[in-house]
């Protein structure tokens, strides 16, 4: 069982696409939960209408997405899925992004990284924007909340790394839509998620010995010495 993780803000209208795209590709026992912010209605109601929904004890701040994907572990645990998937609302995810992600992992690694076919880094397979991640490798958190909303995915990354437990899964393609790849509009939830990005940067970097530097550029490494 993979519980795929939707933490969402502010586009009920993406609601029903993903869910429909997730159905049409998905081969493996799955269960969505979209996580929705107190008080964006519009959009709990929309996705209340295609998969299971919670809306969090909190409005959209500092940390939004990574409370979203820790509470969302927490909440689901009581189901037994072997298997998390951090995911957003601006995917497409493409066939065989499941299979080819689990034979990846084996018994061996516990976060899996998939392509999503946008960032250099992640192409290269330093990272994941959006992985699968093992129950077993989850002790209290699964993402650090200290960030705004960037670079909670390449500490993930880098901790898994330093463990031996990471892996890239190339051939798991799930498509990640963005402005910054020029594959989606811009709007406020994408404007809120990029304000404090040089901020998160400097925290990346005074943390990234936590994990022994790995999944950092050269030039990176020397900016966290």
């Amino acid at each position: 069982m993979i519980d795929i993780l939707v933490p969402v803000l502010g586009r009920p209208q993406n609601a029903a696409p993903l869910v429909e795209n997730i159905r049409a590709v998905t081969t493996e026992e799955y269960r969505i939960t979209f996580l929705c912010s107190r008080g964006d209605w519009a959009q709990a109601e929309a996705c209340g209408d295609y998969a299971d929904t919670v809306v969090v004890g909190w409005e959209a701040g500092p940390g939004d997405y990574a409370r979203k994907i820790n509470h969302g572990a927490m909440i689901t645990a009581a189901w037994q899925g072997e298997w998390i998937f951090q995911a957003a609302d601006d995917l497409t995810f493409q066939p065989g992004w499941d299979t080819h992600a689990l034979a990846a992992a084996g018994d061996q690694f516990d976060v899996v990284a998939t392509n999503d076919m946008s960032n250099g880094s992640v192409k290269r397979g330093v990272f994941g924007t959006h992985n699968l991640i093992r129950r077993r490798y989850i002790t209290t958190t699964v993402l650090y909340e200290g960030y705004d909303h960037n670079f909670v995915d390449r500490e993930l990354c880098g901790f898994a790394q330093q463990a031996g437990v990471y892996t890239f899964a190339r051939n798991s393609r799930v498509r990640h839509h963005h402005p910054l790849w020029r594959t989606a509009p811009n709007d406020p939830t994408y404007v809120k998620s990029l304000a404090r990005f040089r901020e998160d940067r400097e925290l990346f970097l005074s943390r990234a010995h936590l994990w022994g530097y790995h999944g950092l550029s050269p030039q990176e490494r020397r900016m966290a010495a």
